[in-house]
């Protein structure tokens, strides 16, 4: 009635060979999970394979545009249901209080003078308070204003809403570059780091700026600069300066 050949026992595998294969299919997963998964997905690299195949920077970048979506739906949510709080600066100031304090001191005076006059008495003035000349003026040196840097190299982009971008410099260990940019149109999110031996390294984030300046040393020798994304409703153009010790600048994305 049945065509099927049932296998021998024999055929069939041992339980120590189903163990071994269990085993091997496990620490394969986890390898997976260490190496591929957790950079791409999390950004963590724990034995810098992920940095060394650019999965930890891709990694990274979805980990902060996921903080960022969760950032601006909380702040939705809070101005929604009215719980901003503004903070209002108290209104009694040193100035007025001393003011309330005078005009009691004169009322006081006013008083007293209206009782000599009832009473028939000679009236006796309050002394005149001296009249003090004003200081003559002090001139102060201004302090000297620092020379800007001679830029070494210049870029201007483009950035539609949604897009993002990254430019890195090429630097030696101990290296140091100067660095400034601006943005016309808008706004920009940034996020400054750098790569190199091995390593993925955190520097600075930005979000809603429309310029920074300042100094960027590497740690290591590799790449360093900044991914920039407009996650406004509109262009804007980025411009980017920098100067220093770098073999070069270059655009990655």
């Amino acid at each position: 009635m049945y065509n099927t050949d049932f296998p021998d026992r024999a055929d069939l595998p041992s339980t120590e060979k189903l163990v071994g294969s269990t085993i091997i299919a496990g620490v394969s997963a986890l390898a997976i999970l260490v190496t591929i998964v957790l950079p791409s997905e999390y950004g963590v690299d724990v034995t810098r394979v992920g940095g060394m195949l650019g999965l930890t920077e891709m990694g990274r970048i979805k980990m902060q545009l996921a903080q960022e979506a969760a950032d601006n739906e909380a702040m939705s949510a809070a101005v929604a249901s009215g719980n901003v709080v503004v903070p209002i600066a108290s209104v009694a100031t040193a100035d007025t209080q001393t003011l309330a304090s005078r005009m009691d001191d004169i009322e006081q005076t006013l008083a007293a003078l209206q009782s000599q006059l009832a009473a028939g008495q000679a009236v006796t003035l309050p002394p005149v308070p001296a009249v003090v000349a004003p200081a003559e003026p002090v001139a102060v040196a201004a302090a000297p204003v620092a020379a800007a840097p001679a830029w070494r190299d210049e870029v201007s982009f483009t950035l539609t809403p949604m897009q993002g971008t990254e430019y890195k410099m090429v630097m030696q260990a101990g290296a140091v570059a100067n660095y400034e940019f601006v943005v016309d149109g808008g706004v920009i999110n940034f996020d400054a780091h750098g790569e190199g031996e091995g390593q993925s390294l955190s520097y600075e984030e930005g979000r809603g700026v429309i310029a920074d300046s300042g100094q960027m040393v590497a740690p290591v020798t590799g790449t360093h600069g900044w991914f920039f994304r407009n996650r406004g409703d509109a262009d804007v153009i980025v411009t980017l300066r920098t100067t220093g010790d770098y073999s070069e600048l270059r655009k990655l994305i």
